[in-house]
């Protein structure tokens, strides 16, 4: 198995519910995560931007606009994350308004799907280079095609489920991961379930893998928002 770009989970902001649901499922047929918000209040209730790899964003809304929202995460909140309009509007100057403020790609409705997909994994290729079978994270060590951790060089047992949420989080080591996010893209369940799963596991995580801390990685839950995978230098910070 290979580090597959499909990898990724995208948020769709549209407050047109069949636009957003079509938007979605072409993520899905493509083999990416979708999670479909229809206004920028919502996705910041429920998931934010740093629990999305890339934001699928519409212009005209009725709350917050499209080019406020972006402005406001790339300006006040230092976001970082990547965010293609996907929009209507599609005069030269409005164009260049949303990608002067901070827009990696516009798009222009209706959209075809492959042209869509196509913007998408341009993208995603630019900032995330393929790194191969072997992803590393000192001392954790991930073998992509045996589905295999190692902690500094000695081979653990992990069921399929902990590879794939351990991979996930070290992938995106330092942002806040909703619980919405971890549910669709590890668990493939709808976000709005309730389930003790994700607890139980991050439990088995620190204690078997040693992201109490004692491995110089900390996996911390954050008050009504989800967990968070950090680096520390200090051991002494897993004691705060």
């Amino acid at each position: 198995m290979t580090d597959k770009i499909q990898d990724w989970v995208i948020g769709v902001i549209d407050d047109d519910p069949v636009n957003a649901a079509l938007l979605e499922a072409m993520l899905t047929r493509a083999g990416y995560t979708g999670l479909a918000f229809h206004s920028t209040a919502e996705f910041r209730r429920r998931s934010g931007p740093d629990s999305v790899d890339l934001i699928l964003l519409d212009w005209d809304m009725p709350d917050e606009n499209g080019l406020e929202f972006l402005r406001a995460i790339r300006e006040h909140d230092h976001v970082t994350t990547p965010v293609i309009f996907v929009t209507h509007f599609d005069r030269d100057e409005q164009v260049a308004l949303g990608l002067n403020s901070g827009a990696d790609d516009y798009v222009t409705k209706p959209v075809e799907a492959t042209v869509l997909i196509a913007r998408i994994e341009s993208v995603m290729r630019r900032l995330h280079p393929h790194k191969g079978t072997l992803e590393h994270w000192p001392p954790f060590e991930f073998d992509l095609r045996q589905r295999q951790i190692r902690i500094d060089g000695t081979p653990c047992r992990a069921t399929n489920r902990e590879f794939e949420l351990m991979l996930f989080m070290f992938r995106r080591n330092g942002r806040v991961l909703s619980r919405e996010s971890l549910l669709t893209h590890v668990w493939r369940l709808n976000g709005n379930v309730e389930t003790r799963s994700i607890d139980t596991h991050v439990s088995r995580l620190r204690k078997t893998f040693g992201l109490d801390g004692s491995s110089g990685w900390q996996l911390e839950g954050v008050y009504q928002k989800g967990y968070c995978l950090r680096r520390i230098t200090d051991p002494k910070d897993s004691e705060a």
